[in-house]
């Protein structure tokens, strides 16, 4: 997809949803991607906070405006935003593609809270395409009030899921999520695993021997 391509169908209704994606700026020590979506089985000893909106309470724009308020008040209390309101937000690195569609790849992208924002609505409205398997999905969920997303901190302290659940939807914050006992084993077998992409092990591997140097450098404090 080229330049102008990806800002109309992308940047633009994104920024419209109240999601400005700003070129670079990502750290080159985030969190890996395609592993932090693991947090969703982490539990309340982790330190997880949920917020949850139950689909017999609310429909329609009622539902979204009540996901959206807790949505809000988890980033904010959880310290997701810097003080620009800039975070990290997992994007598919392409568009739909025969080839590498059934992969689902992506990428983190910093982004920018503007003050005008509906994330649960209208970001995650925003249409992907439709997968070769037929279905029309969408960049952050599979339509508004349907949430399925992952946000990060810039620093990767925090981790912020949007999911949607079999009688509602809803948030929920980890925080030191590289610290948790789901991430660390998942990590690790991916590290170990002959038959996981270069890329996903190389990204393991960087990840837990900063883990490592890091833990060996505060035990000599």
């Amino acid at each position: 997809m080229g330049v102008r391509e990806t800002r109309r169908k992308v940047l633009d209704p994104l920024r419209r949803a109240g999601l400005e994606v700003l070129d670079g700026g990502v750290p080159e020590d985030a969190l890996p991607v395609f592993v932090a979506g693991v947090t969703v089985s982490c539990g309340k000893e982790t330190g997880r906070q949920d917020s949850y909106v139950d689909f017999a309470d609310f429909d329609g724009p009622r539902l979204i405006e009540q996901a959206n308020r807790g949505w809000y008040e988890l980033a904010t209390s959880s310290g997701l935003f810097d003080a620009r309101r800039e975070f990290l937000l997992a994007l598919p690195a392409h568009r739909y593609n025969p080839r590498v569609d059934l992969e689902r790849t992506f990428v983190w992208r910093r982004v920018r809270l503007l003050d005008d924002w509906d994330v649960m609505g209208a970001a995650c409205a925003v249409r992907r395409g439709r997968s070769v398997l037929g279905f029309d999905e969408c960049l952050l969920g599979s339509r508004a009030g349907r949430p399925e997303f992952c946000m990060l901190s810039l620093d990767s302290t925090v981790v912020l899921l949007g999911t949607t659940w079999q009688h509602g939807i809803g948030s929920l914050t980890v925080p030191d999520p590289g610290s948790t006992q789901a991430v660390r084993r998942f990590l690790d077998g991916v590290a170990g695993d002959a038959d996981a992409s270069p890329e996903n092990r190389a990204a393991a591997l960087a990840w837990l021997r900063r883990e490592a140097t890091s833990t060996a450098r505060a035990a000599r404090l």
